[in-house]
């Protein structure tokens, strides 16, 4: 009889200890700017995201890869990363095991066949989304359900929504269970093309009838005035070298429109975001999840031709059958936003978006690589609502988290295979109010540009350059090169990222 009790007894606490942990749903945007929410400075509106972090924690050092499929391979695996591999796994193929639903909507990027190589073959229970990286909004490219390409429903179809809506369908499903669940919400907005419907660009064309220099202006004097930044630490660094002078610009009104179908698809990403923590209040859900939003770069500088880097092969293709075109690029003499059009922000208003972070998208500079991050989790969150930590983070940390807040096991095998150990360390102690080893090493190598952060400093290099040092405790903006002037710290510094990305280092 004892023996029965026992093991009553066991079952019992541990069916305690799986209500206790916590949903976990990461939500990462694509291609957005470092002030470009409203609660980091930004004038669009985006009361969700907002409400998630007067809620919540933000972060203002938190690192990506710099580009799209890395910071995705690498958020995925926990291990710095180009691609997945088979010596890797992702957090959803750690997660599943442990007893948690696992569910995916947005873009992929890690493969093309959802057959072969999506997230359905890497842990995910339910998928949704694109497996390419880009793709018209109204008509999306490579767009999937589970393991089979589909095609969009309803006239009205605007993929940022649909992403929402199909959220919230995995929510309610998985609210259904008493297991928890982990959800993985990559939206494109506000990744090119520029694609948005008209009320919502039309919200936001006065706003930007002054130009890139006077957004930027705009932006950090409220992060100022928000208590986001200081001047000391974060003066703001002189205009790019590419950046046009507004003033003598041409094509102004389609420039403006540009940047107003950005803000309309970062205003309709947020309400996406409503729409998810509407189902997890309606499900009895939203206490007990966290929510970590995060970017996958910084914003882009792109400019658009051909077919858009293959990504618009399937528009071309219908609209040559109906014998129309589409207008792809910098076309002056076409306003952007509908579905015949297939064109970027650029590398002028991305500068502003950027505010107050120098470079873009492409390079580990902060304006590439450094990008905001929310925190929310009514149960288990600790800091003070709506503060803003000085602790910082990475999107490889996203495995080590998980891990921990799961209870789940990190595998040396699976599937017969031999696994790489992944390179994260938990956010748990920051989310729960206490901190963080600063001398940490976080890595940085993507096209032709290098960085490590550890302790106080950065060393980042361009190409075949000298590695430039900067103290980011001091010097967030990267305005002071003291390389001259500390030449072994760079020394240090180098000699951990040759370790891990150097000849013969295993990638």
């Amino acid at each position: 009889m004892r023996f029965f009790i026992a093991i009553a007894s066991l079952l019992f606490c541990n069916s305690l200890h799986a209500a206790q942990r916590p949903n976990i749903i990461i939500i990462l945007t694509d291609d957005m700017g470092f002030s470009d929410l409203g609660c980091f400075g930004g004038e669009i509106e985006t009361p969700n995201l907002d409400a998630l972090a007067a809620g919540g924690l933000r972060f203002t050092e938190f690192y990506n890869t710099a580009r799209c499929w890395p910071t995705r391979a690498t958020l995925l695996s926990g291990r710095y990363s180009n691609n997945l591999r088979g010596s890797q796994v992702t957090v959803a193929e750690v997660l599943r095991p442990a007893g948690y639903q696992t569910g995916m909507v947005g873009k992929w990027h890690l493969g093309m066949n959802p057959k072969k190589d999506g997230p359905i073959q890497r842990g995910f229970d339910d998928f949704y989304g694109t497996m390419t990286g880009a793709g018209s909004f109204w008509d999306p490219y490579t767009l999937a359900r589970n393991t089979e390409f589909t095609e969009p429903e309803g006239k009205d179809y605007y993929y940022t929504d649909k992403i929402g809506a199909e959220a919230v369908r995995q929510i309610e499903k998985f609210s259904g269970s008493k297991k928890p669940f982990f959800q993985y919400v990559a939206f494109t907005a506000a990744h090119w093309p520029m694609h948005a419907p008209e009320e919502s660009i039309q919200k936001y064309l006065k706003i930007y009838r002054g130009g890139w220099e006077k957004l930027r202006q705009d932006r950090y004097a409220r992060m100022l005035e928000m208590g986001i930044i200081d001047r000391e630490r974060w003066p703001l660094p002189e205009r790019e070298q590419r950046v046009q002078d507004w003033e003598s610009i041409d094509h102004k009104e389609w420039r403006i429109r540009n940047m107003a179908i950005y803000a309309a698809m970062i205003d309709h990403m947020d309400q996406a975001v409503g729409r998810i923590t509407a189902a997890l209040k309606r499900t009895k859900q939203l206490e007990n999840t966290l929510i970590i939003y995060c970017h996958d770069n910084g914003a882009c500088p792109e400019h658009l031709g051909g077919n858009g880097w293959n990504t618009a092969n399937n528009i071309l293709a219908k609209a040559k059958k109906e014998g129309k075109k589409v207008a792809v690029g910098d076309r002056y003499d076409v306003p952007m936003g509908g579905p015949l059009t297939y064109g970027s922000v650029g590398h002028n208003w991305a500068s502003a978006q950027n505010t107050p972070m120098r470079r873009y998208k492409m390079n580990v500079h902060n304006g590439g690589a450094c990008t905001p991050a929310i925190a929310h989790w009514p149960a288990g969150l600790k800091s003070k609502p709506g503060s803003i930590t000085l602790q910082r983070g990475h999107v490889v940390d996203m495995m080590a988290t998980c891990i921990e807040l799961a209870g789940a096991k990190y595998p040396a095998q699976f599937n017969g295979s031999a696994i790489d150990p992944h390179e994260s360390i938990s956010l748990v102690p920051i989310i729960k109010g206490g901190s963080n080893d600063r001398n940490h090493a976080y890595i940085f190598n993507h096209s032709g540009t290098h960085a490590i952060v550890k302790g106080d400093y950065k060393i980042v290099r361009e190409g075949k350059g000298p590695w430039a040092l900067y103290d980011i405790a001091k010097n967030r903006t990267e305005t002071n090169n003291l390389a001259d002037k500390q030449p072994g710290q760079v020394t240090k510094l180098a000699a951990i990222w040759e370790d891990r990305w150097g000849r013969g280092a295993k990638k």
